[in-house]
């Protein structure tokens, strides 16, 4: 799921397909902020987001080869990692030859839209999508429903996860981690919020 922002408001919301997506779909617009990690570890990002938004929502992205080897228990790569291996391969690609790529974690970026607070509940909970909208709300992102169109299918955290990024695609203050960006294999790795 993309969500489109115009001057800082929800101008659409679009479905993009497979993981092996060009996202031609997105040709138009000016910045992506994608949450999908950008480069292989181990990234001091990673900590620093883990730090801000707790618990076990930021996951640590290894180095390139644990990725290239089977998958086994106690192989220094956790199970959700590796399942995004092929994604992470193919946006970290598409991010070395097109700077609009910018990697984010939506929580990250919930916090952000909180003055920095971590917010009360867990995003797939009612107080959790409530807490959501609100502060999607607050900084001007009001989604109609009447507008999705085959986005109207997918989860709601989905939808609210990638209206997050949006607003850190967005901002024109938005912050690096760490700060400034580490540089692997001649990219600029980050968090950003």
């Amino acid at each position: 799921v993309a969500v489109v922002l115009i001057d800082g408001r929800f101008r659409e919301a679009r479905l993009l397909e497979g993981v092996d997506s060009a996202f031609a779909e997105l040709a138009d617009v000016q910045r992506i902020a994608i949450d999908v990690p950008i480069g292989y570890g181990p990234r001091e990002a990673d900590g620093l987001a883990r730090t801000l938004v707790g618990g076990s929502s930021v996951f640590t992205i290894p180095e390139r080869e644990r990725f290239e080897a089977p998958f086994a228990e106690g192989g220094g790569i956790s199970a959700q990692a590796y399942a995004l291996g092929d994604r992470i391969r193919h946006v970290t690609a598409l991010a070395a030859s097109d700077g609009r790529f910018h990697e984010v974690h939506p929580e990250l970026c919930f916090t952000a839209m909180n003055d920095m607070r971590r917010l009360r509940f867990r995003k797939k909970s009612a107080g959790g999508a409530f807490e959501r909208l609100g502060l999607l709300r607050k900084h001007g992102i009001n989604i109609d429903p009447g507008t999705l169109g085959p986005v109207a299918t997918v989860p709601l955290d989905d939808l609210l996860d990638a209206a997050a990024c949006a607003w850190t695609a967005a901002r024109r203050d938005a912050v690096p981690l760490p700060d400034p960006p580490e540089r692997r294999d001649g990219l600029a790795v980050a968090i950003w919020y």
